[in-house]
């Protein structure tokens, strides 16, 4: 990832995420932070240096959303996180979900995102581009058709102001080229 030029882009290797195990992968700590138990997450070293997170999906809504990241070490499958949110005493544990790195964590102006072939080969139908903001909230979700349009009909969005930026599936020899104002 490069975030430090305008247009910023993201390639597939960018994401940074694991599935939650267990029904009990999500536990409320009596301090209010949350214990996250997930397959193994390997951060993106790209990211902001103030870790965050985002879990999706949880069987449990009420863990969806924004994280900072408090005890836990890239690699590692226990993570202590600290919700930027309020979950209420007494919640039980959750599990399912995802378990996702916020690659950019900030309220931004996003004036164009492209989806770039960076490859000499064709689109192929299923190639997919899902980006949500840190709350998990979509920004981007593309995939191509059984039958596909050429990509230069697919690939441009204006999304404006977004809060933060978690990409979670970029396919292969593909570059997202966010500009940013």
């Amino acid at each position: 990832m490069q975030i430090q030029n305008n247009p910023w882009s993201f390639v597939s290797t960018d994401p940074a995420t694991a599935a939650i195990t267990a029904a009990t992968g999500l536990t409320l700590n009596t301090d209010g932070t949350v214990t996250i138990t997930s397959a193994a997450l390997t951060f993106n070293p790209g990211a902001d240096s103030a870790l965050a997170f985002t879990v999706l999906g949880a069987a449990a809504p009420v863990y969806n959303g924004f994280y900072t990241l408090q005890q836990g070490v890239s690699g590692g499958t226990t993570f202590r996180m600290i919700p930027n949110f309020s979950i209420p005493a007494g919640t039980a544990q959750s599990g399912s979900g995802t378990l996702a790195q916020v690659l950019y964590r900030h309220k931004v102006r996003v004036e164009d995102i492209s989806w770039q072939n960076t490859a000499s080969a064709a689109e192929t139908a299923g190639e997919t581009i899902l980006i949500v903001d840190r709350n998990g909230f979509d920004i981007w979700r593309s995939v191509l058709p059984a039958t596909p349009t050429p990509l230069a009909q697919l690939n441009r969005g204006k999304v404006y102001w977004v809060s933060g930026l978690v990409p979670l599936t970029i396919a292969a020899n593909t570059e997202v080229l966010v500009t940013v104002n």
